[in-house]
This record gives C-alpha cells, structure tokens and sequence, in this order.
C-alpha cells in the first residue's frame, strides 16, 4: 500500500541508493518518535532497492534483545550464511572475514581469537562484492552494545564499500549518543519524519474508515493524533469497533483518543478475549520476539491449542501478527501490555521465562537477558547461568554483553567462594571493554576477595598493566610495588609468566635494572626457552639489558635471538614482538628485527587486531629509522597514527608522533615535523614518567636542534638524560640523548660539557660494543676532539661500519669524514667518501643529510648528481609499504586486510607506484623495489 505524504522522505533515501549502487557507501539515519512510521519508510526502501538489484538485510532492535551480545548483526549476516552453499559460505568467511565465525557460533566457549567487529567489516565486504548491499536496522535506539560497536565500525569506512547502512530511531538520549559515540561524529544523512498533515489524515480516514468522512471529523482525528501514523490507525479501530459515525457532530468523541487511551484501549481489546488471551499476552511481553510458541504457551499456563486460540484472537483485533514467529504489532502495544502489571511481578516472569527455557536446554545466552530483569535472590542457578552466558559472549567477542552479565551475577549475589573469581573476570572483560576506570575499581576488589596468593600477585599485575595503558605510570609502579610485596618469600612457587610480567613492569616504571636483571637472569638458566612464557622472559631480560647497557652486546643479541624463536604467541605476542625487536636493532641486527616486527604485524592483521597493528607499526617506525630506512620509517609512523574519523585517541599516539618527528627531521622536512609536534600535543615539555617516553622528549630535541635553537634542544635533552641516568637506564644505543646534546652544547658554545658528555658517551658505547652504537659515538667524539684525531676517529668508524646494514650511520660518518678531509685541504681524497655518503644517504630517504653532502661536494670542485624522481625514492612510505606485499604476490584484498586500508586505497597507491616506478605491473615490482644486498 503507497505510503502518504512520505514522497520526499523516500526520494532521499533514493538518492543515497543511487551513489550506493554506484560503489560509494553511505549512513542514512531515519528518526521520528515512536509511531511515525519508520517501519514501513524503511520497508519502502527495501522493496525500491530491490527492484534495483540491491541486496537487503535486515533486522530489528529489542528491548530484550539489546543484551544479547551481537543481536543485530545475528540477525543481518546469519539469513545470507545459511542460505549460502558450502562453497559459498567458505566464499564469504574467507580471509579476515573468517574472524567473524565466533559471532555466528563457531567458537569453543573461550575468548574469541581475533577482532570479530574487522571480520564483520570483511564479511560485509564480501557480501557486497557481488551486488549492492542495503543494511537495514530498525529500532536501533535498542541494538545491543557489541552490534553498535560493527556499526560504528563499519559507519567510519562505509564510503568504500557498495553499502547503505540504513537506521531508524526515536529521537533522545540513546540515539544522540548513538549518533555522536557509536557512530563516533560520522555525520549520516538524517532523514527525519513529519507528522501527517490534515490533509494526509484526511486522506488516511477516508481510506481505512469511511470514503464519506466529514472534514470536520478528519481533522478532529488529525488534532487528537497529532499526525501519528499508529496513533491514528489505533484510533480509526476503535472508532470502528464502537461504531462512531464519521461526520461533523460526532466529531466531539475523538478527543480523548491520546497515547494513554490508545494504550487503554489495546489493553480493552484483549481482556475482551477472555483471561487466555490476557494470560497469553502477558507471556509474549515478558519472552518479547525470540519467543517460541510452546514457550510463549508455557509461560502463560496455557496448553498449547488454548494458546493457538489466544493468538489468532489477538491477531483478529491487531494486537500480535498473525504470521510466525508471533508478535505484537508494534513497540507500542507491547509496551502497553508489559507495563501492565507491577514491576516485581514482571521480575519474577523473567525469572520464571529463564527457568523455562533453561529447562528447555536453550544456551545461557538466550536466557542471560530475562536474568538481568528478575530481582537478585542469592541463587547460586542464576549465577552459574550469567557465568556460563558471559563465558559465551566473550566466546563471541562481546566483553560488553559479558560484562553486564557477570555485573548482575556479582549483584545475585554469589556464594563467598565464587566472589573473587567472579570479580577478577569481571575487571578483565571491562578492561577488554575499554571501560579502563570501572576495570580499575573491581581489579581492586578482586585483589581484596580473592584467597590464593599466585591468583592475586597475577592480578596486582594486571591492574598495573591496565593503569600503564591508561597513562598512570606512577599508580602502575605502586601497583608493582604491591605485587613485589605480596611476591616476597614466594619466589620460588612463581610460574615463568609471572617474573616476566613483574619484570616488565619494574623496567617500563623506571625501577632500578641491575636487580630486575639478576632476578630474571636467575630464572632464565633453568629455562628451556621452548613454551612462550620462556620467551616472553627472556625477551623481557633482552631488554632490560639493552635499555640499561648492564651486559654487552653480544649477550643481549643472544637472548633475543632465544626469544625469537618460534611464532608469535596469540596472547601477549605484542610484548615478546616490542622487547626482542628492540634488543636485536640495538645490537646491530636490524634484518632480524624489522623481520620480527614483520612477523608481529602478521600475527596482528590476522587476528583484525588493529590496536596492536598501529602499536608495532610505530615500533618498527623507530627500527626502520635505526636501520636508515627512513622512507619505511615515515610510512609506519603514519601507520601507526592512522586514524579513522570518530575514533578515540590511542595511547601510543604521542609516541608515534615522536617516531614521525625523527623520521621527518632526517628528511629535511622540519617544518612538517613541528606540525606533528603540535597536531598531537607533544610540542611542549612535560615530565617523563616512564622508559618508553623518553622518545618524545629526545625527538623535541633533535629537532630543536635543526630549527638552530639549541637551548630548548639542551634542555629537553639534559632533563631526559638525567631521568634516565638518574633510574640506571644508560645505553648511548638505547637513549640517544648524548648525541645532539653534544651538538647543543657546541652550538652554545660550551666546548668543555660538550667534550666531556662526548667521551663519556664513547665509553658508554665501547662498554656495550654494538659497532653502529660505537661508530656514532665516534662521530660525535670527532666533533669535539683536536684536528689531529678528528680525521682517525672518523676512519675508525667508517672501518667499524664497513660490511653494516646500518646504512644512514655509515652514511653520516662517510660524509662527515669527506667534509673534514676538505676543510684540512684534502678535497681530492674528499670526494669518493662524499659520493658514497651522498650515495647512501640518498637510497636511505635522508634527504637534509644528502644536501649537506651535496654542498660538501660543490665546495669540493665536484658537481653532484640529480635527485632521482622515479624508482623506489620517488615512492610515498604508503605506496611503498603496499608495493612490498604486492612484489610479495599478496591480492589487493590481502594488501587491504593485512595493512587495515581499504580496497579502492590500495587500487590507488598502486596506479601511482607503477606511474613513478616506470613499469606496466606487479611482475616487475620486486626487482623495482628491491634493497642492495648488505642492506
């Protein structure tokens, strides 16, 4: 039946359609109080997209069911899987789709393995990749916490899909917070509903009730409705049922037809049935739509043809459909009829309707939601039923939904044994939530509650972990301290995983290393360094000595080495991934470490986990930029601050900044790295609280240096050396402070602090032996020493450096050398270190390093070549990053899935690359892209 007055409401939709089923995807948001019709604007554009070859899905919001982990995704994606073949389902779960299995119920009753709302994403990607594809969500004010985190997902990178996501919602808080939480500030197409006019009123009574109404009756009918669709097709019932006479004199009757007497009125039409169809009724209200008959039927006391005869009477007078599965016909009357009755007995129906279908063998989750209605007990049934039902979520990736039902099962409340366990997996499913504070409050509680002192050291560790991310480094290091003190005198009975975590935490809160180390190391030589807590340990021992220079290189490479071994670990990878990867860049295997990174970043984009992604991204920014890779180093820097619109700021984010800022400096580009300094708040100086910050400060520097403002270079420099001097934290590798502020110091005139700092950077260096950590020291020894040894101190680092991948080094010393033979009148023996330093520096991305060879060169008496404008230097760090998976034979879709980018952006990164590289596709891109050997 053709809608009334809706014609423009439907042309925007269509509008949106027509872009859709061109390839540009798009948010559309149909709001309108309750009864205005969204319902049937969203069907008419159901049907309109069909009739255009769109594929539609889809689904509706419940009271109820907005605590059922993944209700409205459940409901869009499960149809189109069971419809598919064999062969077609593999289709659509292939690749990072494949992560989305667990919400459908492929898991195994544990923690999902991967992010489900990326595999969704895919999924919704595949789906649409054979025709257009309409999203349609109806009453989303009531979709469930984990569908609104796909929403908001797939909302932010929508526009390259071939998909309409299509909402409809009451206007108010919920669908405010929707619109600027879920969907994170991504502004959708509001579509917004007008109530009827009287004309349009008119126009409906004549339809539905009389051809012959008087004006006056049609517009009393329009006054007391207000222009509600559903209000006034309630109204013309009831008119009908009393028999009221459509004209003028009877128009006086239609007053008193408001929300409250419509509400009154449905509850009159069914007690009229009799006390089954009240009974009846009732049930259905409590068990809402997932409800099965027999259950409907049981709950009500009913047989099951007493019950069949209840509803057909119900669906005579519009009250529930007369389709399967049953229900009412709209928000409204279900409402009407469940607020009828006191709010305890409707708790204890849920209770009784979760019995039910418990007994029924129905899965926890199904009955979880009637749980969190019914009034606590001390049942020790409903607490085991919420256990198993947030056991379940999580099995699905939805820590939202099993954290509200471990909170109601922690308010039944449970027995005093259950009471720690309960709370410590309720503090880590917040924390997967990223609800960081309430995660905090009952980590808290769980350390207070819990008996077993192993249970609670591990948890102590864990909220440490938790404030570290939130930014806390001082309540972290007290939380270690609380773990140290409830550790003494049981060292002995730690499992390996946990003096690693202890471990970890004592470095990154700055406590002393020389301690930290030898506990470690003590643990270390009865391992076997076989299971992963083994290399978790000991990658944790790697870094500690190489963040402190407390043991030489060698060793320190050898228990990276250990620690890399094996494939990533599913948990905590991330850390092995961050502490190995350090300590083997820093000891002068940079092939090795970017190789780990390479493999944690794997590891991460098959999981869809792209937090850690961007996390190791950002350290493989800082390992790129050691190995003089500063094209790699710019693109993961950028990486790793990637954003998508909406989306919260990462922790990380700073220090990635601080990864961007280096990488710019040695491009020559300062005046977009102050931008970076600025755009993420990193501008000013603030106090470092832990080992991992030092980076930003360091970077402020080094580039304070080159905007030739070497006192605020000094003081960030000198405040952060003695930050970490100060804990015991002394590598010159690790911490390159000493380098610049020699620079600074010079630059100010203060050759004697200058000389110093350098000498003792050198012996800092030799102490540790890392050839690149001593040639660097070298340089900086050269600045400052006398003519006569500056020149030997240069050869010797050039003849440390003579078979290093550490090619941006080599490069510094090289043209360093070649500029000091000129000075000394030697411009002959000058060139050849020039041009191989100008050489190096040019492949490395380092192009202020490259200038000053360039310079160098002309006052030599030599004219220096042109700056390459195709091949691998001409490339952008993404173009580049997506042109190394395509050399490596990875599809478009895997580049997209694998760097988090979408389809039509790898399409375009790789047009440019071909266009710059001079060549027709991706069998020439490997040898286009390819590093010299020794790099």
């Amino acid at each position: 039946m053709k809608l009334v007055e809706r014609d423009c409401d439907l042309a925007e939709i269509h509008g949106v359609l027509d872009a859709v089923a061109g390839g540009r995807g798009a948010t559309a948001l149909v709001e309108g109080p309750p009864g205005i019709g969204k319902t049937a604007v969203l069907a008419a554009a159901g049907e309109h997209a069909r009739g255009f070859g769109i594929e539609v899905l889809g689904s509706v919001g419940g009271e109820l069911e907005q605590d059922l982990p993944f209700a409205i995704v459940r409901q869009l994606f499960e149809p189109p899987l069971r419809a598919a073949s064999a062969a077609r389902s593999a289709e659509l779960l292939a690749g990072a789709a494949g992560l989305a299995a667990p919400v459908f119920g492929h898991h195994d009753d544990q923690r999902a393995q991967g992010d489900v709302v990326y595999g969704l994403y895919w999924l919704c990607a595949n789906l649409a990749e054979s025709r257009p594809l309409l999203l349609v969500v109806d009453d989303v004010h009531w979709a469930d916490g984990a569908s609104l985190r796909f929403l908001s997902h797939l909302s932010r990178r929508i526009a390259d899909l071939p998909v309409l996501l299509l909402l409809a919602g009451r206007p108010g808080p919920v669908l405010d917070r929707l619109v600027g939480g879920a969907l994170g500030g991504v502004a959708p197409h509001v579509i917004r509903l007008r109530t009827l006019s009287d004309e349009a009123v008119g126009v409906l009574v004549r339809r539905d009730l009389s051809a012959d109404a008087d004006d006056e009756f049609c517009r009393a009918c329009a006054a007391a409705t207000g222009g509600n669709p559903f209000l006034l097709a309630e109204a013309l019932t009831n008119l009908r049922e009393n028999g009221t006479r459509p004209v003028a004199a009877e128009a006086h009757r239609i007053g008193h037809m408001r929300a409250d007497a419509i509400s009154r009125a449905v509850l009159a039409r069914v007690a009229r049935l009799g006390p089954d169809a009240v009974r009846f009724a009732r049930a259905l209200a409590v068990l809402e739509t997932a409800a099965e008959p027999r259950h409907v039927a049981a709950l009500a006391g009913l047989s099951v043809t007493a019950a069949a005869t209840a509803a057909d009477g119900l669906a005579r007078e519009a009250v529930v459909t007369a389709t399967h599965p049953v229900c009412f016909v709209h928000p409204l009357v279900r409402t009407a009829v469940y607020l009828d009755s006191s709010s305890l007995l409707r708790a204890s129906e849920h209770k009784r309707a979760a019995r039910l279908l418990a007994e029924d063998r129905a899965d926890a989750e199904q009955f979880a939601p009637h749980l969190l209605a019914a009034e606590p007990e001390s049942d020790p049934w409903v607490v085991d039923s919420l256990h198993a039902a947030a056991v379940s979520a999580l099995g699905r990736g939805a820590p939202e939904s099993a954290a509200d039902y471990l909170r109601r099962a922690r308010a039944e409340p449970p027995p005093l044994d259950r009471r720690g366990p309960l709370a410590a997996m309720h503090g880590r499913v917040l924390g997967m939530a990223a609800h960081t504070v309430d995660a905090e409050e009952v980590l808290r509680e769980a350390i207070a509650l819990t008996e077993p002192l192993i249970d609670r050291i591990q948890l102590a560790f864990e909220l440490g972990g938790l404030l570290l991310q939130a930014g806390r480094a001082a309540e972290a290091a007290k939380t270690a301290e609380l773990a140290r003190g409830l550790i003494a005198g049981h060292e002995d009975d730690l499992p390996v995983a946990m003096y690693a975590a202890a471990a970890g935490l004592d470095l990154l809160t700055l406590k002393p290393p020389a301690a930290v180390l030898d506990r470690l190391e003590g643990v270390a030589s009865r391992l076997t360094g076989a299971s992963d807590a083994d290399r978790l340990l000991l990658s944790t021992l790697a870094f500690g000595a190489v963040a402190s220079g407390l043991r030489p290189a060698t060793e320190v490479a050898a228990l990276a080495e250990r620690a890399a071994e094996g494939p990533i670990p599913t948990h905590e990878g991330w850390i092995l991934v961050n502490y190995a990867s350090a300590a083997l860049g820093l000891t002068d295997r940079d092939t090795e470490a970017l190789a780990l990174l390479d493999r944690g970043l794997d590891a991460s984009s098959k999981l869809g986990d792209v937090w850690n992604f961007r996390y190791l991204s950002m350290l493989r920014s800082h390992t790129a930029w050691y190995a003089g890779r500063l094209v790699e180093a710019e693109g993961d820097a950028r990486t790793a601050l990637d954003e998508v619109a909406g989306e919260p700021s990462r922790p990380h984010a700073p220090l990635a900044a601080a990864m961007l800022v280096d990488a710019l400096v040695e491009r020559g580009r300062l005046d977009e790295a102050q931008q970076v300094l600025e755009d993420h708040g990193i501008s000013d100086r603030r106090p470092t609280d832990t080992i991992i910050m030092h980076f930003i400060p360091v970077a402020r520097g080094r580039l304070r240096l080159r905007q030739n403002k070497p006192a605020e270079a000094l003081a960030d420099l000198l405040e952060v050396g003695r930050f970490l001097v100060s804990a015991g934290y002394v590598n010159p590798g690790f911490a390159e402070w000493r380098t610049d502020a020699v620079q600074a110091h010079l630059a100010l005139g203060q050759t004697s602090a200058a000389v110093e700092l350098a000498r003792e950077n050198l012996e800092l260096a030799r102490a540790f032996g890392a050839r690149r950590c001593i040639a660097r020291a070298l340089r900086v020894v050269a600045m400052v020493e006398p003519r006569e040894h500056r020149l030997g101190r240069l050869a010797e680092a050039i003849e440390l450096l003579a078979d290093s991948p550490a090619e941006l080094e080599r490069a510094n010393c090289l043209i360093a050398y070649g500029s000091a033979l000129r000075r000394f009148g030697q411009r002959n023996q000058a060139l050849d270190p020039l041009r191989h330093g100008l050489d190096l520096a040019t492949r490395c991305g380092a192009d202020a390093l490259a200038e000053s060879a360039r310079q160098e060169l002309r006052q030599a008496g030599a004219r220096p070549r042109r700056d390459a404008i195709h091949g691998r230097e001409a490339l952008t760090s993404s173009e580049l990053a997506v042109a190394r998976l395509a050399a490596d034979g990875a599809t478009n879709r895997a580049i997209a899935q694998k760097l988090f980018l979408s389809m039509r952006t790898v399409e375009t990164h790789l047009t440019n690359t071909y266009g710059k590289l001079m060549i027709s596709g991706r069998a020439q891109l490997r040898a286009a892209i390819a590093y010299p050997e020794n790099s």
